[in-house]
């Protein structure tokens, strides 16, 4: 039996890898493969067979790759799977490069290793990054060429390496390897599923389960945090309402942090102030798992008007599946390429544009229902069982490849 150390966040960590993660593994064991699942302390252990749940890893601890050394030394698995942010709240350092210890140490006790990894930032976008940091601004000069050595380290630590993309053959990989100049057949690309919606509530009686009885509901959903552009919905609902003034932006979802909840503060504060009190609503809670198809069906679009992109958006991916069209800003190096080509794009950050592209949306019913066609005709194609069966693919190549680029 093929055996798998899985690290990644679980259920209710909250963090993007934990659902996906979790559906996974579930797929992987109900193919027969032992998977060891590597969490953080608060990780509710996953009932599917062949799976035991260790929840012994704090990415807080700068020693915790050498505890986690020590359980893949007792327990020997033929390969360490890291689902890998990077994210430095939960793996540690500034891009997540406490994780490469782990997987160094891997390597040296003769453990093939892999990681996913679910944002994979270029160097140009590391730079701006790192510019939007107050201390560490001053050294943005040296961003590009730091990043650059840690991925030569992720090239050293790891036999395969993963990108989470929309499709194979994807700009996103070929960007890659044109910027980090690795082995092009140890990098690997695993196409982002989509979640399964087993039953849709009917529109009209969710829009009356959530008290938005004749209104049209454009949905943000998800943590409110900066970076995910929702000032520019906010700016571009003015316009819309203009035209449709039964238009209502929901903005549903809890607040990510102090900083989160300062954002949120700003953005109720220019709706306020902008008189459109009337056209934006906001649920800034928790929404639980019963009533989040609720807000999806009672969709008339779904918005993602994201200042930056540096993975496959995971809610576009969730919720295509509800067969609502989705606006999303053309960021990124997926954006173009996502969910078979049938997002509607508008440019990052410009609100007029934002309100055009709506404004088609609602006075075309006939494209609105193709778009919502083709997302759905794409989730029940790219599903969580075809996932594990690429993933099996890629041990596959990971057991035979042996390592980094010379």
């Amino acid at each position: 039996m093929l055996t798998v150390a899985m690290v990644s966040p679980l259920p209710p960590e909250r963090a993007g890898e934990a659902e996906y993660t979790a559906s996974l593994i579930r797929e992987l064991s109900a193919r027969g493969v032992r998977v060891l699942a590597i969490a953080g302390k608060s990780a509710r252990p996953l009932n599917s067979p062949n799976v035991t749940t260790a929840p012994i890893w704090d990415g807080r601890q700068l020693t915790y790759p050498f505890r986690l050394a020590s359980f893949l030394r007792r327990n020997r698995p033929h390969i360490l799977h890291v689902q890998f942010g990077p994210d430095r709240q939960v793996y540690g350092g500034f891009f997540g490069e406490v994780m490469l210890i782990l997987l160094l140490l891997a390597r040296l006790m003769g453990i093939k290793t892999t990681v996913t990894l679910h944002s994979t930032w270029m160097p140009a976008q590391v730079v701006e990054r790192v510019k939007t940091y107050s201390l560490l601004s001053k050294f943005a000069v040296l961003a590009a060429p730091f990043f650059r050595l840690y991925m030569r380290l992720l090239d050293w630590g790891t036999n395969t390496i993963q990108l989470s993309t929309v499709r194979f053959n994807s700009a996103l990989r070929q960007r890659f390897l044109r910027e980090y100049k690795i082995r092009p057949e140890k990098v690997l690309e695993i196409p982002h599923p989509c979640r399964p919606v087993k039953s849709k509530p009917n529109p009209v009686e969710a829009r009356r389960e959530l008290g938005l009885e004749g209104r049209e509901p454009l949905l943000v959903f998800g943590f409110i945090r900066r970076g995910k552009g929702i000032e520019v919905a906010v700016k571009a609902i003015a316009e819309v309402a203009r035209h449709h003034p039964s238009v209502l932006l929901l903005i549903a979802g809890s607040p990510w942090g102090q900083d989160g909840k300062k954002y949120l503060a700003e953005l109720r504060r220019h709706a306020h102030q902008a008189g459109l009190s009337r056209w934006i609503r906001f649920d800034a809670e928790f929404i639980p798992d019963e009533r989040v198809p609720l807000y999806f069906a009672s969709a008339t679009a779904i918005l993602l008007p994201y200042e930056e992109s540096v993975g496959a958006s995971g809610p576009a991916h969730h919720y295509a599946g509800y067969g609502v069209p989705i606006i999303a800003a053309d960021v990124g190096l997926h954006m173009r390429e996502a969910l078979g080509g049938s997002l509607v794009l508008f440019r990052r950050g410009d609100a007029n544009d934002l309100a055009n592209k709506i404004l088609n949306l609602l006075e075309d019913s006939e494209t609105r229902y193709a778009i919502g066609d083709a997302l759905r005709h794409h989730a029940e194609v790219e599903t969580w069982a075809m996932a594990a069966s690429r993933t099996l693919a890629h041990y596959r190549v990971t057991m035979r490849l042996q390592g980094a680029t010379q």
